[in-house]
């Protein structure tokens, strides 16, 4: 990678990785909790149904949170609450329907009743492979997300680990302890797929794991011990292009 362009990314991140951010973002549903779990449950939730105009997820995201969760997010999961909507083929939001919330659910459910927390059971059931890995063997039978053996990018549990795995950002969680920020992957959006291949050349697939994992070892050049770091400079560009257009021209 050119110097030009890492310091632009650089300069990037910097200018986007700030806590104004989250107002315009969906992790401000779960930074609203303290409690381990009930941020596991509400950030896996409000990544679940983050396809789309952002100010809709928020807007969808904060009506589970206030109208389904009571802003018990876990105890909701404990209390089966959820039952009611087995079978149910009604829109949740979008292409999901109440029965995919229900198996979703259903699923950290049967995580709850025998660990303390989704870290503790990603760790403890997959010790030998990537936290990422273990999401989709547990959830990849649910409407919107990938199994592992599916070559889709993976953009929601990528952007729901760095959520929760990131540590001292102003802007991520990193809630998580167990696993290392090294080692995440770039959640490739539309935004980031576009300006990473199109105007800055650093990837030359088409919108896949492979292309996520490749970007990914390209960040690693700029930021060695936290490449997801790239997403605030990319996608935060992505989103603001007119007003980082001047920024774009430094590197030409």
């Amino acid at each position: 990678m050119k110097r030009e362009l890492k310091e632009l990314l650089q300069i990037l991140a910097i200018q986007y990785e700030t806590p104004e951010f989250i107002l315009n973002d969906p992790i401000q549903i779960p930074r609203q909790y303290s409690n381990l779990v009930d941020i596991e449950v509400s950030a896996l939730i409000t990544s679940w149904i983050a396809t789309g105009n952002r100010k809709q997820i928020i807007k969808t995201a904060s009506s589970v949170d206030l109208d389904l969760f009571k802003k018990t997010p876990y105890l909701y999961i404990l209390e089966q609450k959820w039952r009611k909507y087995k079978g149910k083929s009604e829109s949740f939001y979008r292409f999901y329907s109440f029965n995919d919330f229900f198996t979703l659910c259903d699923t950290l459910f049967s995580i709850y009743d025998e660990y303390d927390s989704l870290e503790n059971y990603l760790k403890l059931s997959f010790e030998e492979l990537s936290p990422l890995h273990g999401l989709q063997s547990t959830f990849g039978h649910i409407n919107g997300i990938p199994e592992v053996k599916s070559s889709s990018e993976a953009k929601k549990l990528c952007m729901f680990l760095r959520w929760m795995v990131r540590r001292d950002s102003p802007v991520d969680i990193g809630a998580w302890q167990s696993f290392d920020p090294q080692y995440l992957i770039i959640p490739l959006d539309t935004h980031v797929y576009r300006l990473a291949k199109e105007n800055w050349q650093l990837i030359s697939g088409s919108k896949c794991m492979k292309t996520a994992c490749e970007l990914t070892e390209q960040l690693c050049e700029v930021w060695p011990n936290d490449p997801a770091k790239g997403d605030f400079a990319i996608f935060g560009y992505g989103v603001n292009q007119t007003r980082g257009e001047r920024l774009l021209e430094l590197q030409k």
